[in-house]
């Protein structure tokens, strides 16, 4: 009787660990979707980081130009200045 009580436990205890190994396996897809919107969460921030990037460019680029500008006029009044220093 020892030997069928112990088979009996044995057989309890493994599926019991069936069971728990199973749940492991059960939890995968939760894991698995949640990465997925983290990575898709993570694309959308790449992305709207990058547009935000490439206006920063234009407006670094449309201030160059500006100072550029101001620049040229403000060597065509000291030239004018020096012209008129000469005359």
């Amino acid at each position: 009787m020892s030997e069928i009580e112990d088979l009996k436990k044995n057989i309890t205890e493994w599926i019991k660990q069936i069971r728990h190994e199973f749940e492991k396996f059960s939890d995968i897809p939760g894991r698995v979707i949640e990465n997925t919107d983290s990575i898709q969460h993570n694309y959308e921030l790449i992305y709207e980081l990058k547009d935000q990037i490439e206006e920063l460019k234009q407006e670094v680029n449309a201030m160059k130009l500006l100072q550029v500008s101001m620049l040229e006029k403000l060597n065509i009044r000291e030239r004018k200045e020096v012209r008129s220093r000469i005359n």
